[in-house]
């Protein structure tokens, strides 16, 4: 897989690849927890990934991944 991909690349990739990308090439910047969920932020290349965990049954639930939007 190349160095560097496209937000819009990575949204044409299955779930399997997303997670492979994220997990192996995604920095974590932010956690949010409440009692039966946690909020990973990961940074990926020029983009963003959510990975939402359900601590209670120890899954992961889902992923979304967006471009930042802040405008200066």
């Amino acid at each position: 897989m190349n160095s560097f991909i496209s937000f819009y690349e990575f949204t044409q990739l299955s779930q399997q690849e997303q997670y492979y990308l994220v997990f192996t090439q995604g920095a974590i910047i932010g956690i949010n927890e409440t009692d039966k969920s946690k909020f990973i932020l990961y940074k990926l290349y020029n983009f963003f990934v959510e990975v939402l965990y359900n601590t209670l049954d120890n899954k992961i639930i889902g992923l979304t991944s967006f471009l930042n939007s802040k405008s200066n």
